[in-house]
């Protein structure tokens, strides 16, 4: 069994790599001594647009590069994990957004294209 979760541990890792994934009360923090934005990713095991995000949107050099600026990233598995209240779902993935006083600043359900998304963070930069 515990070789089984240090498997599912590595492989996740390696599909977050060009992400600093961090607990929750971890992000958040760093997010006062950084002055940074939390984004919480609300995600599940078999979600198509889950993986678009992790595998197509989250691998471009421009994503990376504007998210890395600003702010700092949470994986939340709504079926493993504890989800903070307050961060609803509909359907996966959904991204919170939250100040570093832990207030939701936005939101973005289901997936989006890496163009969609630097765009929201860049919004995100100017309300922060």
């Amino acid at each position: 069994m515990k070789k089984i979760i240090l498997l599912m541990a590595f492989v996740a890792t390696s599909l977050f790599a060009d992400l600093n994934w961090v607990k929750y009360s971890a992000a958040i923090k760093q997010a006062k001594a950084e002055n940074k934005i939390v984004m919480v990713m609300l995600s599940k095991q078999g979600c198509p647009a889950c993986e678009y995000m992790k595998d197509i949107v989250f691998e471009s050099e421009n994503v990376m590069k504007e998210f890395n600026k600003h702010f700092i990233a949470v994986y939340i598995d709504i079926h493993d994990d504890y989800i903070p209240n307050g961060l609803t779902f509909i359907g996966t993935p959904t991204f919170h957004f939250l100040s570093k006083y832990e207030t939701k600043i936005d939101r973005i359900d289901g997936g989006v294209n890496a163009k969609t998304f630097i765009d929201k963070l860049k919004e995100l930069e100017v309300k922060h």
